[in-house]
């Protein structure tokens, strides 16, 4: 019993955690393909 209040509580942490830094987090692979946009638009302009 005492191990399932544990796995209880630690999901429930876990989904407040989510719900807290997920959504306003900007995903590294996003960014990432941002900055891939930008560079390879700088680089075709440059000639």
């Amino acid at each position: 019993m005492k191990s399932f209040l544990w796995m209880i509580g630690a999901f429930c942490a876990a989904s407040v955690g989510f719900l807290i830094w997920g959504p306003k987090r900007i995903k590294p692979v996003e960014e990432l393909a941002r900055q891939l946009d930008v560079a390879w638009g700088d680089h075709h302009t440059t000639f």
